[in-house]
């Protein structure tokens, strides 16, 4: 009789897929709740991370870890293309990573051993999904903004691959198999990576990203009230 050890991590997960984008779009026109979302996330992750990372004296090295503190900066931060950056990423983050965990859990296992905080994964990337969409009902996007996604995105991947190769951190095991193009073995474990395979799966990889920014644009248009004047300070 087949047995599947995850199914409740999955099951978890699926439902709140579901819940985080149905969640946003409540809060979309509803200024107080929209408050309430976009800052209670950051709130959540200023406890809870900054007392987990304050406690261990270490730094943040994988790219979940550094979207949680990305995001809480932009909160509370009053720079609209910072706020507009770390929606994207988060929203992307999240979702990659709940994907991936409905999909492969088993090798998130390894890393979370803990059953509890193996819990807590699965809900905080959940937060970084739902905290992503919700921003992007509470300020405008600039037609420029998308320039700061792309930087910061480019300073992750450069910070991460620099604390790798110095030995200090072995990175976030689903972001660097996405950013080598090695993920594509988690779905099938035989296939060989050959020169073609790569000049195939970069522009997808670049494509889906450009499609994730168009959504987060046409999103944004919609669930923001127009205005004369879109300044680069926003709260």
């Amino acid at each position: 009789m087949y047995s599947n050890p995850y199914l409740h991590v999955q099951a978890l997960q699926l439902v709140l897929l579901i819940f985080a984008p149905l969640g946003a779009y409540a809060t979309y026109k509803n200024r107080t709740l929209s408050f309430l979302a976009v800052y209670g996330v950051a709130v959540w992750f200023l406890v809870f991370k900054g007392t987990e990372y304050a406690g261990s004296h270490s730094l943040p090295m994988d790219i979940s870890a550094i979207c949680y503190f990305l995001y809480i900066l932009s909160v509370f931060l009053p720079l609209r293309p910072l706020k507009a950056a770390a929606a994207q990423i988060a929203g992307l983050c999240g979702v990659v990573y709940g994907l991936v965990m409905f999909y492969a859990p088993q090798i998130f296992s390894t890393r979370d051993p803990n059953e509890m905080t193996f819990y807590l994964a699965v809900v905080n990337h959940s937060l970084l999904f739902f905290g992503g969409l919700a921003m992007f009902g509470h300020i405008p996007f600039g037609k420029a903004d998308f320039l700061w996604t792309l930087a910061v995105i480019g300073v992750i991947i450069a910070y991460i691959e620099i604390c790798v190769s110095m030995g200090v951190a072995e990175g976030n095991a689903v972001f660097s198999k996405i950013v080598d193009g090695s993920i594509i073995l988690l779905a099938a474990p035989n296939f060989t990576m050959q020169w073609w395979y790569y000049v195939l799966y970069y522009p997808i990889v670049f494509g889906l990203l450009g499609l994730w920014i168009a959504l987060s644009y046409a999103i944004n248009c919609k669930a923001v009230k127009p205005r004369q004047k879109i300044g680069f300070f926003a709260v």
